[in-house]
């Protein structure tokens, strides 16, 4: 964050001009500058300048010429917008005779009302404005506040701020600017979400949109209902770098990043293996030059103080109807048109879906109302998954019903699908609404996410202590703990050889809809003592536990491609999986992983896995996690954009 200044250090020079028989003042700050360049920053507020002045300190800061030209003062009528934009031409050329402006180019740069007025200058007939910069601009439906109106024909470049409190401006009214101008190619639009506002109101900004969203009824964060109004007072403000980066570019004629969403159901703060693919392709994708943020469904509840500056929220409640998963959130309404239209104004270039569920309908009209081709990533096996949790015949009537609705939707819109592995292609390629284009790039994880430090060893020394751990033998599961992950399984198969192996130790890290079942078939089998239930852990922790693992199991059949299965490669932990189409030609039995079919495989792997030198084995495994290196998965993946989005 910039840091504050609440006053203009720099005195500027004040003049008086009379337009009308009406005194205007103009202020003209760092106008020995050098830059070659002046901000003309009209003014169409009673309080003049001090409502401003947050927004053009940065500016000023930065050494700009800036010319501020109050056109309203107390006491004045308003009159048409259209007659102050003549008087605002009459002043700029006022300026120019008294040498305020010297052969500088002109940027006109405007807010709210004074944005409006600022878009006139379309129509001028003043010479050497090279830029028009509209910030928070209205767009009523009425007469004198439609820009959306002239916006087909701008002829000068124009580059359209959209904050995320525009209240006085609809959702509509701002989606019909877009859809005027978003053909224009010297219009561009771009917005910011909600800790991303161009200022960002620290203490009361929270507060007073999480009252909005009670008493309006909204189910965006970025802009708002038309429903309420919201005045700020700032007492502590903060500047957002975001938006004075691109305002800068702008500036200095240096083009902005191409602007990515990642939109998915997942709570942001909810980790499980979509949210933990979709994080680091945000970063993978922000290392190649990108700016990409992640449209995220958001519990109005939570505080939204914890919201990063690269999430877009849009309002969900918690998915109570999918149980074990309490963070899981569901879209509150079914205000798609609305949702698209407000995320249309972020000018992004590209789209990747990640979800089928309720944003998936916001993403397939965003998609049509921008005009760009969206990517999907298909990451959940939903046959399956609904034939574990409800049974063979209320699963294939879920399925089909959920199919029918949502499913082949996703799957006939979005041009070119990604798929994890070759068993996903082999079941979405079977499915006769799917795309025709599928394409087999496997996710990525972080390799250094798993490495330990000096300071983790001491962290993985406590945690041998707090649970026993030693002279034990350590199996370990991470991961959702749902009956679809089989790990019953794993528990009859650890209940057959305990006697054998009696210091044997089972650790179960996740949280699930699974845990009585699990509770249950421990109890029956007699494994109290040989089975330790971690809960959840912080995905930054998560390699304390690989750590603790002389083995990695797993008994799932139901992975699209088995991310946890990287992470355990990557932590240096011995992985025992079964056979499974998601893991073929990843990781191989006696090479690079133990792979079994039956329980009798199993055992026998276990004895080699437990009392058998594997040093080869697990550095081959992290060998093998070399290819998936998340740089390149990144690379391919933006390709696919730049290949279905080639004008942009």
């Amino acid at each position: 964050m910039i840091k504050v200044v609440k006053k203009i250090k720099k005195t500027p020079k004040e003049y008086t001009f009379d337009v009308d028989h009406n005194p205007y003042i103009v202020h003209s700050y760092n106008n020995t500058s050098g830059l070659g360049k002046v901000i003309i920053f009209p003014i169409f507020h009673y309080e003049g300048e001090s409502r401003y002045i947050d927004l053009l300190n940065p500016i000023l800061k930065q050494g700009y010429h800036v010319v501020t030209i109050n056109l309203l003062n107390y006491g004045d009528r308003v009159l048409f917008l259209n007659y102050y934009s003549k008087v605002l031409t009459k002043l700029v050329n006022e300026c120019i005779t008294y040498r305020i402006i010297k052969n500088e180019q002109i940027i006109i740069m405007g807010f709210g009302v004074g944005a409006y007025v600022a878009s006139y200058m379309q129509k001028s007939k003043l010479k050497g404005i090279t830029k028009i910069i509209l910030i928070s601009p209205i767009n009523k439906y009425k007469d004198e506040y439609m820009i959306s109106r002239e916006i087909e024909s701008f002829k000068i470049p124009t580059y359209i701020f959209f904050g995320q409190n525009d209240t006085i401006t609809n959702a509509d009214s701002r989606f019909m600017m877009f859809e005027k101008g978003k053909n224009n190619k010297k219009v561009a639009f771009t917005s910011y979400g909600i800790n991303g506002h161009f200022l960002y109101y620290r203490k009361t900004l929270s507060i007073d949109v999480e009252k909005q969203v009670k008493t309006s009824g909204a189910d965006v964060f970025v802009g708002t209902s038309n429903k309420s109004f919201i005045s700020f007072s700032p007492t502590d403000v903060e500047y957002n770098t975001l938006f004075y980066d691109h305002l800068f570019k702008i500036l200095e004629d240096k083009p902005l990043p191409k602007r990515v969403a990642l939109l998915t159901d997942v709570f942001p703060l909810f980790t499980n293996g979509v949210s933990t693919v979709v994080n680091l392709l945000k970063n993978e994708l922000n290392s190649l030059g990108y700016e990409t943020y992640i449209v995220a469904l958001w519990d109005k509840k939570e505080d939204l103080s914890l919201l990063p500056n690269d999430y877009i929220p849009i309002i969900g409640s918690p998915a109570h109807f999918i149980k074990g998963h309490k963070d899981l959130h569901a879209l509150k309404s079914f205000a798609f048109s609305r949702n698209a239209k407000t995320l249309a104004l972020f000018g992004f270039d590209y789209l990747h879906l990640h979800t089928e569920y309720s944003m998936s309908q916001i993403a397939l009209l965003l998609s049509r109302y921008t005009g760009i081709k969206m990517v999907y990533t298909y990451h959940t096996l939903w046959k399956l998954y609904y034939e574990q949790k409800f049974g063979k015949f209320a699963g294939d009537v879920t399925y089909s019903a959920a199919k029918q609705l949502l499913f082949s939707r996703v799957y006939k819109e979005c041009p070119t699908i990604i798929v994890p592995s070759q068993k996903s292609y082999e079941i979405l390629k079977a499915d006769s609404s799917s795309a025709k284009d599928i394409r087999v790039i496997p996710s990525s994880i972080e390799p250094d996410n798993f490495k330990l430090s000096r300071e983790d060893l001491n962290e993985v020394k406590a945690l041998k202590e707090k649970y026993g751990l030693k002279n034990k033998k350590v199996l370990g599961y991470i991961g959702r703990v749902s009956t679809e992950k089989n790990i019953v399984e794993t528990l009859e198969n650890i209940a057959s050889i305990k006697n054998e192996i009696p210091n044997i130790v089972f650790m179960i890290v996740g949280v699930g809809d699974a845990l009585k079942l699990l509770k249950k078939t421990i109890k029956k089998l007699n494994l109290d003592d040989n089975v330790i239930f971690v809960g959840e852990v912080e995905h930054s922790k998560l390699k304390y536990y690989y750590s603790l693992f002389d083995v990695f199991v797993t008994a799932s059949n139901f992975e699209t491609q088995g991310l946890t299965y990287f992470e355990a490669a990557c932590s240096g932990t011995l992985i025992l999986a079964k056979k499974d189409k998601a893991i073929e030609g990843v990781f191989e039995d006696g090479v690079n992983a133990y792979i079994y079919e039956d329980f009798y495989q199993w055992a026998e792997r276990i004895e080699k896995a437990l009392f058998k030198n594997n040093k080869m084995i697990v550095d081959k495994a992290k060998e093998t996690m070399k290819q998936f290196a998340p740089d390149k998965w990144a690379k391919k993946i933006a390709n696919i954009y730049i290949e279905l989005n080639p004008k942009k």
